[in-house]
């Protein structure tokens, strides 16, 4: 429990000391584009769908590097309609 409260007073501290530097506000981050609204597993296959339409087909098998490469397709749904 002290521990906990320790953690508390410091996060409350930083928070102080960013004001004090000149932060005017503290928000957490938003506004990405691209959030997941389907995650789905087809065969072998993973299909995403984001929040803006857009479609990514990604193949395990031919993927060596999850942030691009080979392995991984991207259409628009509108264009799939």
């Amino acid at each position: 429990m002290a521990k906990q409260f320790l953690f508390t007073c410091i996060g409350i501290l930083c928070l102080a000391l960013a004001y004090h530097l000149g932060a005017t506000n503290a928000t957490a981050q938003g506004g990405s584009r691209g959030q997941i609204r389907l995650l789905e597993a087809r065969g072998s296959y993973v299909v995403i769908v984001s929040e803006t339409d857009d479609i990514y087909v990604i193949d395990p098998e031919k993927l060596p590097n999850v942030a691009k490469g080979v392995g991984w397709w991207k259409f628009r749904l509108d264009a799939v309609k």
